[in-house]
């Protein structure tokens, strides 16, 4: 079981990545913005972060540059209905990248992948 931060600023979504991460057995927080979803990073250290691009308040990358200069280590998943290739550069910030919609065995896969980084 991990513990997810989901940062996803679409409530249809994050009601049903939410459901199936809870499914999995993981226990997931949601987070609707990217500054709460820093806020909630920094407080709760969570194992893995999975986080929109498009948020308001705050974009996924700023708050994935943010969380990485405060220090986060851990997997960072980011996703977005723009392709990687038309994003502002990311430092290789982020450890994965899925482009929506994803389903949902890629998301399954995608964390058994970085589940030896946690």
């Amino acid at each position: 079981m991990l513990r997810i931060l989901l940062v996803e600023d679409d409530p249809d979504v994050a009601a049903v990545i939410s459901a199936l991460l809870e499914y999995c057995g993981h226990h997931v927080t949601v987070a609707t913005n990217g500054r709460y979803g820093l806020e909630l990073l920094l407080q709760e250290q969570p194992q893995l972060v999975i986080t929109d691009f498009m948020m308001p308040m705050m974009s996924g990358l700023e708050m994935i540059e943010q969380a990485r200069d405060a220090g986060y280590q851990r997997p960072i998943i980011l996703c977005s209905a723009v392709p990687e290739s038309h994003l502002p550069a990311h430092r290789g910030r982020y450890d994965l990248f899925l482009m929506k919609p994803y389903s949902a065995s890629t998301l399954i896969k995608a964390l058994e992948n970085l589940q030896g980084r946690v």
